[in-house]
């Protein structure tokens, strides 16, 4: 039986040392899960402050480009609206030009008249 006993006792150190290695690699392998989950932490928000970096260029480049236009329309406007003064100008010279035709026309028939024979 002492022989049985020895065996056995062989076997649980084997046994025993399969479990301490076992809770070993467990141990490591929870290190290495532990690093892979800050790794891949970091990593995120190192990427998502990059993509915030970039929506915020992405917003100033939009919003100077708006500026932009906004600038072009108010020049196109001011310029148009110059045209519209300078075309009414022109709209009452060109009345106040024929109602002075239509004088000058009037008084030369009554002092020049013309007979239709």
């Amino acid at each position: 039986m002492s022989e049985q006993s020895r065996e056995s006792e062989k076997k649980f150190i084997a046994i025993e040392k399969d479990i301490e290695h076992l809770n070993y690699v467990i141990d490591e392998l929870e290190k290495e899960c532990e690093f892979v989950k800050k790794h891949f932490t970091t990593k995120n928000s190192e990427r998502l402050d990059e993509i915030k970096t970039i929506h915020g260029r992405i917003d100033q480049h939009l919003q100077t480009d708006l500026d932009f236009h906004e600038n072009v329309r108010k020049k196109i406007s001011e310029k148009f609206d110059a045209l519209d003064e300078r075309i009414r100008q022109l709209d009452k010279w060109k009345w106040a030009t024929w109602g002075a035709l239509m004088m000058v026309g009037a008084l030369v028939g009554y002092f020049f008249p013309i007979s239709l024979k």
